[in-house]
């Protein structure tokens, strides 16, 4: 029988303190496991009903599952491509016909592909732009109308610390992707704050996405087969040296996200909070 993986970080995992979403409801993109997963119990552990909009259906049906035995919350799982046009719509409006409302969205998806741009095919440059970017822009158009109606909504993006360290590998994850996310959070925020909603980014650094509570959790987005071996290799996590010095567990991550998600959180929209540990300070 395969020994459980041992994380660093599991010593600091956040447990829940706060009931702030009770009667919300929140969609969690990209929830089947990893931060996604963690998100998605933290919203449900504090009161939410939770959508898991996810392209995997057996994982995101599971998480459903386990994580509504857990917290108690209503959970389903939706699937689909987001990047492709309806495809958002579509989710949005079966969660309306479920709940009958939508006051948070969580935009996690993302395309983990990390590889000297060189060695990117059409094919990867493609699909990195669709699920970093596309999937992200389609569902915030798609929650829009809701919120604006509610005058409520609560928008958090998941950016990442590579967009401004100039990590390698990460041309089109962190460059494209992650600070497209940062630049889209600012200017969607200016253009919805009049209407109830709020939109801001939480940028992790490094995180043991592993440590999701999932029994069969795989290496967290980090397939061998998009990701160059270099970075795979083992590295001094968390900071090399500097900061805080190890990687983060995901749920202290979600802590950060379901504050920007929160009611409380009404006076602060259009930011980016970097949870990295110290590795970068400003």
């Amino acid at each position: 029988m395969a020994q459980a993986p041992t994380f660093r970080s599991a010593p600091f995992e956040v447990q829940t303190q706060c009931r702030r979403y009770e009667g919300r409801v929140a969609i969690v993109t990209g929830g089947a496991h990893g931060l996604g997963r963690v998100i998605a119990r933290r919203l449900a552990e504090e009161g939410a009903h939770v959508v898991i909009a996810d392209i995997q259906e057996e994982r995101g049906t599971q998480t459903a599952k386990e994580l509504a035995a857990q917290t108690g919350q209503s959970f389903i799982w939706l699937g689909g491509d987001l990047s492709v046009p309806g495809a958002a719509d579509d989710v949005v409006k079966r969660a309306l016909d479920r709940f009958g409302r939508i006051d948070n969205l969580v935009n996690n998806a993302a395309f983990q592909a990390r590889l000297k741009l060189l060695d990117f095919t059409e094919e990867l440059m493609q699909k990195s732009v669709d699920w970093n970017i596309w999937n992200t822009v389609r569902i915030c158009k798609a929650v829009l109308p809701t919120m604006m109606e509610q005058k409520y909504g609560r928008i958090v993006n998941i950016g990442g610390e590579a967009f401004r360290t100039g990590s390698p590998f990460h041309t089109f994850l962190g460059g494209i992707g992650k600070g497209g996310i940062v630049g889209l959070t600012a200017c969607l925020a200016g253009e919805v704050v009049a209407d109830g909603i709020t939109v801001n980014c939480v940028s992790p650094g490094a995180m043991e996405t592993q440590a999701d509570g999932t029994p069969d959790s795989k290496a967290g987005g980090r397939d061998p087969s998009i990701n160059d071996p270099e970075f795979l290799a083992p590295r001094a996590g968390g900071g090399g040296g500097r900061g805080i010095g190890r990687p983060a567990h995901p749920s202290e991550v979600a802590a950060a996200v379901a504050f920007f998600g929160s009611p409380e959180a009404s006076f602060i929209t259009g930011q980016t909070l970097s949870v990295n540990a110290g590795t970068v300070m400003n």
